[in-house]
Parts: C-alpha cells; sequence; structure tokens
C-alpha cells in the first residue's frame, strides 16, 4: 500500500529536505569563515564578535544561495532555520545555566532586580503609550485585535535577548565583574518575564493561531501539561547524575554513550514547552541551574558543549539573523518603522536603569545609561513575536522585516558600548586599590560574611592540590556567598604517557579515555588525580571549584597564563604554591627551578594581591592541611563543636612588622578568622622602648594558644597607617573575641629570628607579609639567614625552615598598581 503513495510524491520535494541541509552547512561554513576574516580588523577595538557574525551573515544572505540550491519557496527564511535557532538556544542557555555562578549571582540579586523590573515597566509603559501612534507604521490593513498589536508591541520593546547578552558578556571578558553579572542576570529575568507574558496572550481566547486546531483552554491545559513534564524531568535529575558520578568516581570523563544520553534528554525536555507552542528557555536554563557541579558528569558536559557551541552553532546562530535582512523588501515603511522601534527601546531601557541607578549601590548615570543600551539588544529573541503577530494579522510583512533591521541595529549599536565598558572595567580592575585585602576585609565588619572574596589558585599536581584546597576552604567562610573558585592546574604538556595497545605516548590534550581503558587513568593520570580531589573538596565544603587545565610551558607562558586567567576571573587573590616542597624528613626540596620563576613573576607582575603557600603536608601531629575541615582526622577537630576559638582545630599567627604587605597579611589572616575553625593571633614585633605612655595601653591576661604571651591593646591616636589598621583589628575582632593580639620587643636581629622559630609546633599556619616596605630597624641583620631572598627575610626564615614541628607559610603581597605587563621575560632569579 505504500508504494503507489510514492509514486505520486513530486521528485523535486523528495530533494527538498537533503537540499535544505546542505544550504544550511554551505550557509554555516561560508558565515564562520567570513566572520573570522572581518573580525580580525574589529578585534583591535574590543568588539564582540557576533557584530562580524551578523555581517558576514548579512553578505551571505544577499548572495541569493536558497534560490539557488532549494528551489522551493518558502514564507519566510524563519521556515529554513526555525528549528536550528531554537535547538542553538536550548543548549546554549543550558550551558549558560551550567556555568552560572550561583552565588554571584545572589549576591547580586537586590540589584538585578531593581534594574530588571524598573526597565521592564518603563517599557511596557512607553509602549503602551505609543502603541496607537505606531499602528499606521505596522499596519496597512485592518488590524483584527488592536489590544494584541498593543501587547506585542510592548513585548518586543521590554524584549532582551539573553543568548545575545551572556554571549557578549562573556566574550569580551566581563562575566567576572560586577557590571557583567548585573547585565547577565537583567537579560535573563527580562527575557523570561517577556516569555511568560507572551505565553499567557498565546492562551487568550482573542489569539487562535499560536497553536491551530486547539482552543485557548486546551492551550493552557498543554502548558501546564509541558511545565509537569519539566517538574519531573528536574526531580529525576540529581539522583540520575549522582548515579553517573557514582558509577565513573576517579574517572577524567565520562563515556560517549553517557555523554550522548544527557544531550538528547537536555533537547528532549527543552522540547518540551516548543511542542505545546511555548518558548522552551525558561526550562533548559532551569535544568543548567538546577544540574550538579562537581562530578565528571558536570566536567564532560561542559567540555563537550564549549567548543561546538562557542566555535559552530552560535556563530552561524548569529549569521543568521543578517540572513533574515531581505534588501529586495527594503523601502521607507520598513527603514522608518526599524529606527523607530530602536529609538524606542533605547528610551525605554535608559529611563529605566537611570531611575534605579539610585537604588543600585551608588550607580553613575553614566553607567546606567551604558546598562540601558546594552539591555536593548533583541536579536533572534523577536522571531517569537514576530510569528505569533503574523499568524494572528496583528501587523503587516514589511513589519516582520523592521523587526529584523531594528534587532540588528540594536545589536550592532551596543558593540562599541560593550569595548567602552570593558575598558572602564579593566582599567579600574588594574589600577584601582581598593579590592586590597586591607580595604575589603579588616575594615569590614568581622561578622559580616556577604564579601565576596574572587580567587585564583594555581597547583601543579595532585601532591598540592589538598594544601591549596584546604587554604581556599578556609578563606571561604561560608559557601552560599562564596563565589566560584578557580583552580588553575598547570599540567606537564610534555610528559609521555605509555599505554598499552596505544603504538606510542600521548600528550595531555591527545589523551582519549574508551571504555576498555577506563581503570587505566585512576592512579596514574596526575589530571584524573587533580579532578578527584577538586570533586572531593567541592562535595563535601559545598564550595563552587571550577577547574582550568593549562599547559606548563615554561615560566614566560605561564606568567601569561596566571596573568591572563587572574584577570578575565577578576581575582582579589592570587594563590600561588612555594617552590620548595616538603621531603619526609621535613627539608624543603626545589625541585622545578622553572617553578621558582613563576612564583617570583607572579609576585612581581600579578594584577591583584598574591599569596605564596609553603605547605607542609609531613607535619608532626596536630593539623594538617590535607583534607577539608568537616572530615579532618586531628584530635583538635573535636573542638569544631564549640564556640570557644581556642579550642578550634586549626590555629593561625599573623606576623606584623609593619609596612603594606604585612598589613595586607594581617587582612589575609583576618580572612580566615571569620571561619569557625580557626583560631587567630595577631604578633607584632616592635623595636623594644619604641611605644611611649600615652599611645600605649596594657592589658595583661594568660593566653593560653599564645604560650602564655602578655596580650595588649593599642589606642591609635595617629595617622600611621599600621597603627591605624591595628586600631581597626582590635576594635572588629579582638573586642569580639575572634582574634588575640600579642607584642613581641625585640632589640637584635637574632631576637627576631628566634621569635620567628619559636613557633614551630604552636601553629598550623604562620601568615606573613614579602617585606620590601617594612621598618629597616626590625629586619636589619636578617639576610644572614635569607636563601630566597624574593620571598622576603620573614618569610624565606618561616618557609624555609626545615623543623618537622613548623606549620604551612603564607607569605603575602599586597597589590601593585599598575602592574607590569607578562610579556616581557621574568626576571632573573637570585642564586
Amino acid at each position: 500500500m505504500a508504494r503507489p503513495v510514492d509514486c505520486d510524491l513530486d521528485p523535486e520535494l523528495q530533494n527538498v529536505s537533503l537540499d535544505t541541509l546542505f544550504l544550511i552547512v554551505l550557509q554555516a561554513t561560508v558565515v564562520i569563515a567570513l566572520a573570522k576574516f572581518i573580525h580580525l580588523s574589529l578585534r583591535r577595538h574590543n568588539q564582540p564578535s557576533a557584530i562580524s557574525q551578523i555581517l558576514a551573515g548579512i553578505m551571505v544572505g544577499s548572495l541569493g544561495l536558497h534560490e539557488v540550491i532549494v528551489h522551493v519557496d518558502v514564507v519566510n527564511v524563519e521556515d529554513t532555520y526555525e528549528w536550528y535557532v531554537s535547538e542553538a538556544r536550548i543548549f546554549y542557555m543550558f550551558y549558560v545555566g551550567l556555568d552560572a555562578d550561583l552565588a554571584a549571582l545572589w549576591n547580586d540579586s537586590r540589584r538585578g532586580i531593581v534594574a530588571t523590573y524598573a526597565s521592564v515597566a518603563t517599557c511596557l509603559l512607553l509602549a503602551a503609550f505609543v502603541s496607537g501612534g505606531m499602528y499606521g507604521s505596522m499596519m496597512h490593513t485592518p488590524v483584527r485585535s488592536p489590544e494584541l498589536l498593543a501587547a506585542v508591541l510592548m513585548l518586543t520593546i521590554a524584549n532582551t535577548s539573553s543568548v545575545d547578552v551572556t554571549r557578549m558578556v562573556h566574550e569580551v571578558g566581563l562575566a567576572a565583574t560586577a557590571t557583567g553579572r548585573l547585565l547577565v542576570a537583567t537579560a535573563i529575568a527580562t527575557n523570561v518575564i517577556c516569555i511568560v507574558g507572551e505565553g499567557v496572550f498565546s492562551c487568550m481566547k482573542m489569539a487562535s493561531g499560536r497553536t491551530p486546531g486547539y482552543s485557548a483552554p486546551q492551550r493552557l491545559g498543554l502548558g501546564v501539561l509541558a511545565l509537569l513534564k519539566v517538574g519531573i524531568a528536574m526531580a529525576l535529575l540529581r539522583p540520575a547524575v549522582a548515579f553517573m558520578n557514582r558509577r565513573n568516581a576517579g574517572r577524567h570523563r565520562i563515556g560517549n554513550w553517557e555523554l550522548a544520553l544527557i544531550l538528547v534528554a537536555v533537547s528532549f525536555i527543552g522540547n518540551f514547552p516548543r511542542r505545546a507552542g511555548f518558548d522552551g528557555m525558561p526550562a533548559t536554563l532551569l535544568l543548567g541551574l538546577a544540574f550538579p557541579r562537581e562530578g565528571p558528569v558536570a566536567r564532560t558536559v561542559m567540555h563537550a558543549l564549549a567548543y561546538p557551541l562557542h566555535a559552530l552553532a552560535v556563530p552561524f546562530y548569529f549569521g543568521t539573523m543578517g540572513m533574515r535582512l531581505n534588501f529586495s523588501a527594503m523601502s521607507g515603511a520598513v527603514v522608518v518603522p526599524a529606527v523607530l522601534l530602536t529609538i524606542l527601546g533605547l528610551i525605554g531601557k535608559c529611563l529605566g536603569t537611570m531611575g534605579a541607578a539610585r537604588f543600585l549601590d551608588h550607580m553613575p548615570l553614566a553607567d546606567a545609561a551604558r546598562l540601558g543600551v546594552l539591555l536593548n539588544i533583541k536579536g533572534h529573541v523577536n522571531m517569537i513575536d514576530m510569528s505569533f503577530a503574523s499568524s494572528e494579522g496583528i501587523w503587516a510583512e514589511q513589519a516582520l522585516m523592521a523587526m529584523v533591521m531594528g534587532s540588528m541595529i540594536s545589536t550592532v549599536i551596543a558593540g562599541p558600548v560593550f569595548a567602552v565598558v570593558y575598558r572602564k572595567e579593566r582599567e579600574a580592575y588594574l589600577s584601582s586599590g581598593d579590592r586590597t585585602l586591607e580595604r575589603l576585609v579588616v575594615n569590614k565588619v568581622a561578622d559580616d560574611q556577604s564579601t565576596e572574596l574572587s580567587m585564583l589558585a594555581c597547583v601543579h599536581g595532585a601532591r598540592g592540590a589538598p594544601g591549596m584546597l584546604s587554604l581556599v576552604e578556609l578563606l571561604a567562610s561560608k559557601p552560599d556567598v562564596q563565589p566560584a573558585v578557580h583552580v588553575l592546574h598547570l599540567y606537564d604538556a610534555a610528559r609521555k604517557h605509555a599505554r598499552a595497545g596505544t603504538g606510542g605516548a600521548k600528550r595531555y590534550h591527545e589523551q582519549v579515555q574508551i571504555d576498555s581503558e577506563k581503570h587505566l587513568d585512576r592512579i596514574n593520570d596526575a589530571a584524573t588525580q587533580v579532578n578527584w580531589t577538586v570533586d572531593l573538596f567541592a562535595s563535601i565544603t559545598g564550595l563552587v571549584i571550577r577547574q582550568i587545565d593549562a599547559g606548563d610551558r615554561g615560566p614566560v607562558t605561564n606568567l601569561k597564563t596566571v596573568r591572563r586567567c587572574t584577570e578575565e576571573v577578576r581575582a582579589d587573590v592570587l594563590l600561588v604554591p612555594y617552590h620548595k616542597e616538603q621531603h619526609y624528613d621535613g627539608k624543603m626540596v626545589c625541585r622545578w627551578e622553572d617553578r621558582r620563576r613563576l612564583c617570583l613573576g607572579a609576585l612581581e607582575r600579578a594584577p591583584c594581591t598574591v599569596a605564596v603557600l609553603a605547605d607542609r603536608p609531613f607535619r608532626r601531629g596536630s593539623t594538617s592541611f590535607q583534607l577539608p575541615t568537616k572530615i579532618s582526622t586531628s584530635e583538635e577537630a573535636l573542638g569544631n563543636q564549640r564556640d570557644d576559638r581556642a579550642a578550634a582545630p586549626t590555629h593561625v599567627a599573623a606576623v606584623f612588622l609593619g609596612g603594606p604587605d604585612d598589613r595586607e597579611a594581617m587582612s589575609f589572616a583576618c580572612r580566615l578568622a571569620r571561619n569557625h575553625t580557626v583560631s587567630l593571633t595577631v604578633i607584632r614585633f616592635v623595636q623594644r622602648g619604641e611605644h611611649d605612655d600615652d599611645r600605649v595601653h596594657t592589658t595583661t591576661h594568660a593566653g593560653d594558644h599564645a604560650g602564655g604571651e602578655v596580650s595588649v591593646m593599642v589606642d591609635s591616636t595617629g595617622d600611621d597607617p599600621d597603627d591605624c589598621c591595628m586600631a581597626a583589628f582590635h576594635r572588629e575582632y579582638v573586642a569580639k573575641e575572634l582574634a588575640s593580639y600579642v607584642e613581641k620587643a625585640v632589640v637584635a636581629p637574632e631576637d627576631v629570628l628566634q621569635a620567628l622559630r619559636g613557633m614551630a609546633g604552636a601553629y598550623a599556619l604562620v601568615v606573613v607579609g614579602r617585606g620590601g616596605r617594612q621598618p629597616a630597624e626590625l629586619v636589619a641583620g636578617l639576610e644572614r639567614w635569607v636563601e630566597c631572598a624574593e620571598m622576603g627575610p620573614v618569610g624565606d626564615i618561616l618557609a624555609s625552615e626545615e623543623s618537622l614541628e613548623m606549620g604551612s607559610v603564607i607569605v603575602v603581597q599586597q597589590k601593585k598598581a599598575p602592574p607590569p605587563p607578562f610579556d616581557l621575560d621574568p626576571p632573573a632569579v637570585a642564586m
């Protein structure tokens, strides 16, 4: 019975699908290649690549390839690209949700809510006011429903393309800035609000063409059923991912069939609302936000989606926007409404954000206006409104073309604004001293846990990863407000991996783990061991830890990598491992001289505060930084259950001599003191007879954790920065019994050396400033015991101590502004 039907089909129509597929592949190839060529000239002006891709799409669309290849007329170009655009939005918004920093977004929730509702409300009121005047420009035939015309126009002007804004923000390097997070959160919230509003309008009785064959109550029922399906999928998400993580425990990535199953499930869930006639973007975004971040499943999905989306799908996504432009239909009836809609959108968005500026933490009006311009990006988001309006007969065909042109105009206008915002944010990060720990920590209320601290930690392998991650855990005292911590793993790019059946050695990025070899990397692969350590700390501490893998290709290249990553994540603190590692007998051994040059280069050229960790994993007894505090096996961990700070399992000392680096070190220690598992003691070295009676008020009491030292209270009335910092420390920490303060009077350098070495066995961690700007009378003569002068005299004495009783040491250097560039050779290391 099927053969006669096949005979009746037109042979030309049988080849339409293949012709369309060939057309899309050809256009995608040309658009991507041409966009890269155009972007060579625009990238030097910090323009997003989306501008180049739109221009390439306009050029390709003007070639008329559709008529040459397909030979079949369609109602509009959306019939060709609708499925592709929908799938691209589904996977990209899932990727955005999976990559989102939930803690940072939550910290900016108030600012995002204010900006969202202010901009949306202003645009809705403006569109409702001008909808009557826009009737003549948008329609040339009687309209069936003037109310729907006003409603669709309101959604069109108020809407923002979350895909376009998110992509541009990440590309120009604003994702880690407060402005970038506010922009992304506002764009996504605005897009979701407008999608919900469009869904409500499509379920009204006056709308009949949204889902043909269904009445308004039936369309509403389909929407509720789609929401129910998405809710069931969300409920099953975490158990399913947890099962896959347990099944692939210790592996760098999951199997290919498991990855394919996850991607198919994402597409299937995202299309639940789409099959009912609604937009599936909110569902896939929620799916990405709810997806567990830890384990090999999330790591594999992120890596699998990153390159195809950024290099192939999203460029052609922007290119199709340009290909929608039909030059043959250009006339005054198209250009005038397009310009008018763009101007109305700019006015509405800018008025809304400028009105909300007074509630956005003293945002300048210029910054608010730029935010409004960027929120006016429409992109493909108006395609739904166009199709809905066309099916309902709300406006004429030339109005659709006007909307296409208006979307491209708003996107192109945003390019220079992005360049201005990027330049402003970068200059503020590199030159401003407001993000030093001295201003972020000590001068803030000690009980205030909402202060963000962006961290970038560098590790060279699995050996040093536990100590670095333990330090990160102590710095992040409250995981729910701590932004994502980035761990830069500098793996050995030239390392040989001999494997049975591989036919030769492979470098790290060439390794492919097949099912038959899935157990081989669990022990020997250094990258997998680092993944395992990161996953362990992330699951136990609740922190979001993002691992960045980069090849160790020498100190010069590594310095450039560190600098680039530091600027990308806008790190307030850069944590670097010490070039010496502790041997089992306590000796500190330097195995790689390149790591010493990397450490020195980071101290000299980093654009933020730098902390060098000399980890001692073989410390005898007491606490060592190898396990999260929640599962520490130390006997002192029992103090974690009590409120007494002296009984806390981790005793930390901060050595203070004076100068900006020591103030930064004390601020670093104060950040650690916010963690309830830390007992902090600040030890200040002073010259004997230095203080007069009118500057010092002494209160003596026994310090159980300080070895019976005398505690003092400093009452500073001068303008000395050291005394002011110490007074703030007393006010916010000592007075609230969150830390202790001890002064040690010294006369000769031998007294300083004896006091420093006497800390062995008393503290699990000692924090000290790098020096170079300390009082000369306190450090003079210490160079006789210094091996690595670049660490400072006090820092090197503590870091090079070979006693098994000495705890780990952190050498801190305050941010230098502006830092020299990383494109120079690192300075020579003194031997």
